[in-house]
């Protein structure tokens, strides 16, 4: 037998209470670290939140009985033992002079020691627990707080607030049988019910996309910030020639597209049908502008079914993609629309050229009016690069229209059509829109997504948060990021959206209708500012995600600007057309246009003040905003390097003929 617990001395039963209470605090200490390490494991390997596994739920009451049956199997049950002896089979503690006396002074020495020890392991843990409800708590509260805040303002931060409300399918432009298969989800997930969905739209025009990789346009000096001098037919229509003369891989997308509007299965090598000035055998190197406007229209022919579906599809009065919203990762939001209704634009661009150059200017109108259709098509998506879609399709449609009025082809009501619905695109209010749900719905809604998930290490790893590559090791602010309190994302919430208040939002004035280049260039310093700081302590101060998720932001600011000033300048041009064909020659001052040709005249988006506007020696003239330098360059352009390309950032934004 072990020591013994208990004793006579002078007759009596003395329980030695030092080393009772050793082998007592012996047995907690020991259980409550096991119990530790299997509540690691027990939370490492639970796919849910700790919390809802059984341990998590029942860990004091575990903590306790485990606790209280290590002390009553070590402690008290031996105890118990040897105060069932006979008095008489103790040992007696008086026999040796002072021995037993001192030797329990020691073990309750040791007993006082192991339980400072104990204490000192159970309230680090217990400290550490208190610490991460503390800030749980606090951040949560700051959250909560600032939502109160801010929906006092009437800016709610509550992602329902921005999603699109539903539409009847018969009112919906997206419901039309080409554009609702790609949203028709399996319920609870985002797989198609017809996994060829997304490929079958891609098939819009297969002969397009045959000819668009062999397209070689040539050169053109810019003299126009939105639009070129114009497409090069030739160069089309020899591409044209080229990409459907050459073997045609078996495209099952292709097939089907054909199948479901009921077109005629191509034959390998066939040739896209060409004028009769031409001959099929042997094309000419150097047709005329009709003749390659000609094969161009036959190119794009069987895009004609999809076209005329979604123009009869324009005429419904709203447009919801039914994208899912309510995905848990607002990261995988599939948008697979948006490449979709572009190819649709650039397709409708390009047949209109096709017709202006043949003289068909009531159609070239139409397929204009239907690129503006698109383009309005996911003008409520709270979604930044929907947005961002939307004006290169704008571009897209400017094109066309500024080669009717350099060739003076469009007459009156089409002018004023144009310059009505030119009216109607308002890119800054898009802005605001785009950054709000870019804050509450992207941001917010992913910095919420990580603090949910159980596994935070693994999921900021797959998305690049931790800008480490999945081989590498825990560095400090992935670490902290994995396992700081739940609390501090909150938190992160809640710089995240200040930095927007502070300083993105008033960098649009929707009622003003501008711009500023300087808030702008205000928020890239104080991004920058905070990128000056090591990751670990953003993480500490609670601004990593508004490091890593802004830098872009204020650039896109930039492009909704250049945007709004292009459809103002189109507008503008179109007034300006009106007057001509009223007058014989454009007006001195855009102050005659005014009322008679336009209503009200836009002011330049950048500085507030009337866009700059002069007649040029030829007749013709130079409309132009300053531009995002906010400097009047005389309505020089920005070019690239190639000389090819826009610099927004350098020069005049100009709209010359």
């Amino acid at each position: 037998m072990s020591k013994p617990l208990a004793g006579r001395l002078g007759g009596k039963r003395k329980i030695l209470w030092g080393r009772v209470c050793a082998r007592g605090l012996d047995a907690a200490l020991a259980v409550f670290v096991v119990f530790l390490v299997v509540t690691c494991i027990v939370g490492a390997s639970s796919e849910g939140p700790f919390s809802e596994t059984w341990w998590g739920g029942h860990l004091l009451i575990l903590l306790l009985c485990f606790l209280a049956a290590a002390v009553l199997l070590i402690a008290v049950w031996p105890l118990s033992r040897w105060l069932r002896l006979p008095l008489d089979q103790l040992p007696d503690l008086g026999a040796d002079s002072g021995g037993s006396g001192s030797e329990d002074r020691r073990a309750r020495r040791i007993a006082r020691r192991r339980l400072a020890v104990l204490v000192a392991v159970i309230a680090v843990p217990l400290l550490v627990v208190l610490f991460y409800f503390e800030e749980d708590e606090r951040g949560e509260r700051a959250w909560n707080r600032y939502k109160q805040q801010q929906e006092a303002r009437g800016d709610r931060l509550d992602p329902a607030a921005l999603v699109p409300p539903l539409v009847p399918d018969d009112e919906n432009f997206a419901a039309t049988p080409f554009l609702a298969p790609l949203f028709d989800f399996v319920p609870g997930t985002q797989q198609t019910r017809d996994t060829n969905a997304v490929a079958d739209a891609r098939a819009l025009a297969p002969l397009y996309e045959a000819a668009s990789a062999h397209v070689k346009p040539g050169k053109q000096a810019r003299s126009n910030s939105w639009v070129t001098a114009g497409i090069d037919l030739p160069a089309w229509y020899a591409a044209f020639f080229r990409g459907t003369n050459a073997a045609e891989p078996a495209d099952a997308a292709a097939k089907a597209f054909r199948a479901r509007y009921g077109l005629a299965p191509r034959q390998p090598g066939a040739a896209v049908a060409q004028p009769a000035t031409i001959s099929p055998q042997q094309p000419t190197n150097a047709p005329t502008l009709a003749e390659a406007a000609a094969g161009v229209l036959s190119g794009l022919a069987e895009a004609e079914p999809v076209l005329e579906e979604l123009r009869a599809a324009g005429q419904r009065p709203n447009s919801r993609f039914n994208l899912r919203y309510d995905a848990d990762d607002p990261a995988s939001v599939l948008l697979p629309h948006l490449s979709i209704l572009k190819r649709v634009c650039q397709v409708l661009q390009l047949r209109a050229s096709a017709e202006l150059a043949l003289g068909q200017t009531d159609k070239a109108f139409e397929d204009i009016n239907l690129i503006f259709r698109v383009t309005d098509a996911t003008r409520d998506e709270p979604i930044l690069i929907t947005h961002l879609v939307r004006i290169a399709e704008l571009h897209i449609g400017l094109q066309p229209l500024a080669e009717g009025l350099a060739r003076h082809q469009w007459s009156e009501p089409q002018l004023r059509a144009f310059e009505e619905r030119l009216r109607q695109f308002d890119f800054l209010a898009d802005a605001r829109l785009a950054l709000q749900g870019e804050r509450t719905l992207f941001g917010c809604g992913f910095i919420d997504y990580i603090r949910r998930s159980p596994n935070r290490w693994r999921v900021m790893n797959n998305v690049g948060v931790t800008g480490e590559a999945k081989d590498t090791q825990y560095s400090l602010q992935s670490v902290l990021l994995s396992v700081c309190p739940r609390g501090w994302y909150y938190l992160e919430e809640v710089n995240y959206s200040r930095m927007f208040q502070d300083y993105l939002l008033p960098t649009v004035d929707v009622a003003g209708h501008r711009v500023s280049p300087d808030a702008c260039r205000r928020a890239d310093e104080r991004v920058a500012a905070m990128h000056n700081n090591p990751l670990s302590v953003l993480v500490l101060r609670h601004q990593f995600f508004s490091g890593f998720l802004l830098p872009a932001l204020s650039r896109a600011v930039q492009k909704f600007a250049f945007g709004q000033a292009g459809a103002d300048a189109a507008g503008l041009a179109c007034a300006l057309e009106r007057y001509r064909l009223a007058h014989g020659q454009f007006p001195e001052s855009l102050g005659a246009l005014v009322p008679e040709f336009i209503t009200r005249l836009p002011h330049d988006v950048i500085n507030g003040q009337p866009l700059n506007y002069r007649r040029t020696a030829d007749g013709q003239y130079l409309l132009y905003s300053v531009g995002w330098n906010e400097t009047d360059d005389h309505g020089v352009l920005g070019l690239t390097k190639s000389g090819q390309g826009i610099d927004q950032k350098e020069g005049d934004w100009v709209w010359q003929p």
